[in-house]
């Protein structure tokens, strides 16, 4: 067996075994494709799940308790600017001293 042959089969050899390589991870590659779909579409479901709830916990319970808190922040201020003059005159009489 000459040089030339022995280069030859070693050519054929990882040819085949280069196809061999090449099927095997597109064989890989298709199962690990199949299943990365169903773990998709199942978490696209949850997605939509969970859009759903936060959706409907905005509409019904995070809107109306922001409503409230502005009115009674409101109302907060709205005493505070009242009773405002009043601490000021307080504090001037008591040499402005916080007791």
């Amino acid at each position: 067996m000459s040089l030339a042959d022995l280069r030859d089969l070693f050519i054929v050899i990882f040819s085949i075994a280069g196809i061999l390589a090449i099927i095997f991870v597109s064989v890989i590659t298709f199962l690990l494709y199949r299943r990365v779909r169903v773990i998709l579409d199942s978490w696209a479901g949850t997605v939509a799940n969970i859009r759903d709830i936060t959706s409907v916990f905005s509409e019904h319970i995070a809107k109306p308790l922001a409503n409230i808190a502005s009115v009674v922040q409101g109302i907060s201020r709205f005493f505070e600017f009242i009773s405002r003059p009043l601490r000021r005159k307080g504090e001037e009489d008591r040499g402005g001293w916080r007791e």
